[in-house]
């Protein structure tokens, strides 16, 4: 842009009223917004103070997860990060945060409100119970910050996020061991760990049954999981209890299941058979509804369906719907033999008619001894919340 027109468009932003401006803005995708910075001084300054505004950042996050075009499946490996725009399948990789150079053993395990709860990879420090193995980062703004550990990382823990009130600092963290794994008898401990006066809690004994290969997923402040007895499990963090959200449809022999977040407000339910690949999506009503269930969204089976999970409960896909009843899905694979591997990732196009596109969106070579890429993709909205 010339001199001449870049002073233009600052005497048309000075010149714009300043709610004019935010409601413009509010429409404008974050990374758009990031992006534009160094087009004039003016538009620099103007994106630094907006993100101050509280109440512009959630009026632009409630407008960006309202719009399925803002999903983005964002994926980490050991030394960077990839984000991945399924509508239009741009893809974009910058190096790990600096927080995270050091132990290069991050993965990340879930998202809320554009924060990414990290935690390290590492099963070493278990002997080491103050070292700190809980991060907390924002990808767009590319800020990242370990959490003080309560005690040692133990491989059944079990993690969630969210928040009693977003504009006071309220978001929480969720810890808790699955009962699922435990040897001896007894309830289990659960932990929350609040931002806004960075401790531990120690909550209540409760007996907690998640699917070991269930994600969770944190829906309007609250998280979700899939449970042993087909059905779902919620943690109100605002009441800071769990309790029984629903029955899930029945679960066929053979099939296998994946929850996500569908539009803001609801769950979304895809299960796919083993040998057929036929894959079924169901939708819940409203979470806020004094009833939740299922309803059938769409059903798909066609020659040429991929197996979304490879590796059974090692490796688990994401997916999401930028458009009505079209699914995307992010998985993973490898392929090799002898000491070199080649991993990858793909980006499939589902709906009603059956496979519409498939992408390879990376490759890794591996030597050595094969290590089944434990996949650490999710959906994820970029935000301009500030690191609690």
């Amino acid at each position: 842009m010339d001199s001449s027109k870049r002073s233009s468009s600052s005497s048309s932003l000075s010149s714009l009223h300043s709610e004019l401006l935010e409601e413009i803005l509010c429409r404008v995708p974050a990374e758009a917004m990031m992006r534009s910075k160094p087009t004039c001084k003016q538009w620099n300054d103007l994106i630094k103070a907006l993100p101050t505004n509280k109440t512009f950042i959630y009026k632009h996050l409630d407008r960006s997860s309202s719009d399925s075009s803002s999903k983005r499946f964002i994926r980490t490996s050991d030394s960077s990060v990839r984000i991945i725009d399924p509508g239009t399948k741009e893809r974009s990789t910058s190096p790990m945060p600096a927080e995270f150079q050091e132990s290069n053993k991050v993965h990340t395990i879930l998202q809320c409100d554009g924060l990414v709860l990290c935690i390290r990879r590492d099963y070493s420090q278990i002997s080491q119970p103050r070292r700190p193995h809980i991060a907390i980062w924002n990808p767009l703004l590319r800020r990242a910050k370990w959490i003080d550990p309560s005690g040692g990382l133990l491989p059944n823990s079990v993690y969630g996020m969210g928040y009693k009130t977003r504009e006071e600092d309220g978001y929480k963290i969720l810890r808790f061991s699955n009962s699922w794994f435990k040897v001896a008898e007894g309830d289990t401990q659960v932990e929350v760990y609040e931002f806004k006066n960075s401790s531990w809690r120690t909550l209540d004994h409760v007996k907690v049954d998640v699917r070991v290969d269930s994600k969770g997923v944190s829906v309007m402040g609250n998280m979700y999981w899939l449970t042993e007895k087909n059905g779902i499990l919620g943690f109100d963090f605002t009441a800071e209890t769990f309790k029984d959200v629903c029955s899930c449809p029945p679960l066929f022999f053979g099939h296998r299941r994946y929850l996500s977040c569908f539009r803001e407000d609801r769950l979304s339910l895809l299960q796919q058979a083993k040998e057929s690949k036929k894959i079924e999506v169901w939708i819940s009503n409203n979470l806020a509804d004094e009833s939740v269930s299922f309803t059938r969204y769409f059903s798909v089976d066609k020659p040429g369906l991929p197996a979304l999970n490879l590796h059974e409960s090692i490796l688990h896909p994401v997916y999401c719907f930028v458009k009505p009843r079209r699914m995307f899905a992010l998985c993973e694979g490898d392929e090799g033999e002898g000491v070199t591997y080649t991993t990858y990732g793909i980006l499939c196009e589902i709906d009603e008619g059956g496979l519409r596109n498939q992408t390879e969106t990376e490759t890794e070579r591996i030597y050595g001894r094969l290590r089944y890429p434990i996949f650490c993709g999710h959906v994820y909205v970029p935000s301009f919340v500030p690191l609690p």
